[in-house]
């Protein structure tokens, strides 16, 4: 749809003028590109040039803009009213027109960077005939040169709530795609923080892209809109985003260990299994038929990276590591990593700037160090039981007498008790147990994060079958609690 705001977006170019003039000249019946011409010339404060053209634009312009065109009365207006009403009443031709408008707004130049060109194969708005144009050959190849494939038959984005520019990106991101074969991709809506993504079990799709080889069309159904008449489709969509989260977990946690394993001892067992050992050996605590079946896709995909490059392997091995980020299946694009922030006691589990998780913990104020640390350690029970002081879960830091653990004071959590260490509950300790692997990186500060808990229900907490052994019994943890 058309921005809300200017401020938003960047202003017309005069070579996105010059090239909707030049389309209108050979489209002069297109009312469609009359009304994009007319918010070009709008926002360059034009007016009276606006006006024409969205006279030209006819009902387009009504649809979108709801207010009579410049040329009429308000009396003329509202004998049309019951006409426009009916249209937008229908789903099929609503979401066609829409599709219409975004395709065109963003390949004439409205994404930063974007440079104005026509669309690789052609749509159909409300009440056109299906297209004959024959170039669907020239969109598999910007699909491919874009980097994306048919390979899976469906697919989520991320979509940072409240910006357009991003809403804008994805779109085109996804009408890049060849309409040959057919898919289903979803655009799923994530609140934010400053510039933190907040990750959570409750995403939804705000928008879902199906292609149809047999029309040669994109048919883009507006999930939120409450007009939309489509519970099957959120139905579908909300059972596919609710799979796609766990899924997205559990090779972001199977991508961390292997890259956490590579750039600590230069290699990663080709088995999950063979990293979920006992102690000292535990870089990670357990297993799952999930994580395991992530885990062999993600070193497959490394190995394919590696192979062919003995220059340099200290090179080849990050270049392969590079590559396994870079999978546009996947919304996380970095290793987990740690933050806490001392000033609202909170503990965040970050990848990039996605938040996975954020827990309420108890610090030492003063006492707990600022910097950046390592995880080297990790053990159950370290006091010998899960109910001694350090809880059921330790993990120490860059081998140090700093750790983050458990407590048997749970009312601790929130405040400045401790001696320097970082204080969790229980079932949380155990969760992040469960997900970092030894070799994450702790960076601890002030004013990092939001209050904003991220923790999903009991039953969505992410738990891995624990490895026997974990424990050590040849040492008394004198952590500083």
């Amino acid at each position: 749809m058309p921005p809300e705001s200017d401020a938003k977006h960047p202003q017309w170019t005069e070579k996105d003028q010059a090239y909707m003039k030049q389309y209108i000249e050979a489209h002069p019946d297109n009312r469609m590109a009359w009304y994009l011409l007319g918010k070009q010339y709008e926002r360059s404060g034009e007016q009276g040039k606006a006006n024409y053209c969205y006279n030209q634009a006819g009902e387009i312009y009504k649809a979108f803009e709801n207010v009579p065109l410049p040329s009429e009365t308000v009396e003329e207006w509202a004998k049309k009213r019951e006409e426009q009403e009916k249209l937008r009443r229908s789903r099929r031709s609503l979401v066609r027109l829409i599709l219409f408008v975004l395709l065109f707004f963003i390949m004439i130049g409205a994404i930063p960077g974007g440079q104005a060109s026509a669309p690789s194969w052609p749509m159909k708005a409300a009440g056109e005939q299906a297209p004959s144009d024959k170039r669907v050959g020239k969109s598999k190849a910007a699909a491919i040169s874009n980097g994306e494939s048919n390979e899976a038959a469906q697919q989520a984005f991320l979509v940072p709530a409240s910006d357009d520019g991003a809403y804008a990106a994805a779109v085109k991101r996804v009408f890049g795609t060849s309409v040959d074969g057919e898919w289903k991709k979803y655009l799923v809506n994530i609140p934010t923080y400053d510039s933190w993504w907040l990750w959570s079990h409750s995403l939804h799709a705000i928008l879902q892209a199906e292609s149809s080889e047999e029309m040669n069309h994109i048919m883009v159904t507006p999930l939120q809109d409450p007009k939309c008449n489509c519970g099957e489709e959120q139905e579908q969509a909300s059972s596919f985003v609710s799979g796609w989260i766990q899924a997205s977990e559990q090779r972001l946690v199977a991508k961390s260990a292997l890259t956490a394993m590579v750039r600590r001892h230069g290699t990663s067992p080709n088995e999950w299994g063979k990293l979920a050992k006992g102690y000292p050996s535990n870089v990670v605590s357990g297993t799952s038929t999930e994580v395991e079946t992530a885990y062999d896709s993600v070193y497959k995909q490394y190995k394919d990276g590696v192979q062919g490059k003995k220059a340099d392997p200290k090179a080849a091995k990050e270049h392969a590591l590079k590559r396994v980020w870079s999978d546009q299946s996947d919304p996380f694009r970095e290793p987990l990593r740690i933050v806490v922030d001392k000033k609202r006691h909170r503990l965040a589990v970050v990848s990039g700037n996605i938040i996975v998780r954020n827990y309420k913990v108890g610090l030492g104020g003063k006492r707990t160090p600022e910097g950046r640390f390592q995880i080297t350690e990790k053990v159950v029970d370290p006091n010998g039981s899960s109910t001694g002081d350090f809880g059921s879960r330790g993990m120490t830091l860059s081998d140090s007498l700093y750790a983050i653990h458990g407590t048997n004071e749970p009312d601790s959590i929130g405040k400045d008790r401790s001696l320097g260490c970082i204080r969790m509950l229980r079932e949380d300790v155990e969760e992040l147990f469960d997900m970092v692997p030894i070799g994450t990186e702790v960076s601890i500060g002030t004013d990092l994060l939001p209050e904003q808990p991220i923790v999903p229900d009991t039953e969505k907490r992410y738990r891995l079958d624990l490895t026997p052994k974990q424990d050590n019994p040849k040492k008394i943890y004198r952590w500083l609690d």
